[in-house]
């Protein structure tokens, strides 16, 4: 049985790193929007349903601190709980990774899964088991 395709949205500051995400997910018969920052996904959720987004952890090379790409998922959360979010970084310490992952007082994490730059391959497979669930 085919994969579903799902409605994608990838941020990432990074031309490169979006193209590559976009490609693997469009690849894996998914429809893929792509931006380059928090303000960019936030009009882009506003303007349309996504299943799933994809957030670079630092969203700007001025984070040092490594926050906003969670402070999107927290935000996602917030307005549209219905759309998952997974963290790619290459950057991500385990105490931010663990944050973004740790559930709230419902039971409800601010990201389902993260995936290492390093390890981008595994991405299509890991978009679709999150999806099917």
């Amino acid at each position: 049985m085919p994969n579903r395709q799902y409605k994608i949205l990838v941020v990432d500051d990074l031309p490169d790193w979006r193209a590559t995400f976009s490609g693997l997910l469009t690849d894996a018969g998914h429809e893929v929007q792509v931006t380059d920052s928090l303000a960019g996904a936030l009009e882009l959720l506003k303007a349309s349903h996504f299943d799933l987004a994809v957030i670079d952890m630092r969203l700007d090379e001025s984070d040092t601190d490594n926050t906003e790409g969670i402070d999107l998922a927290a935000r996602i959360k917030e307005n549209w709980p219905a759309v998952k979010a997974v963290i790619i970084t290459g950057y991500g310490t385990p105490e931010r990774l663990r944050q973004a992952m740790e559930p709230d007082a419902r039971g409800q994490r601010l990201v389902v899964d993260f995936v290492p730059k390093t390890e981008t391959d595994r991405l299509p497979q890991l978009v679709q088991d999150v999806l099917a669930q």
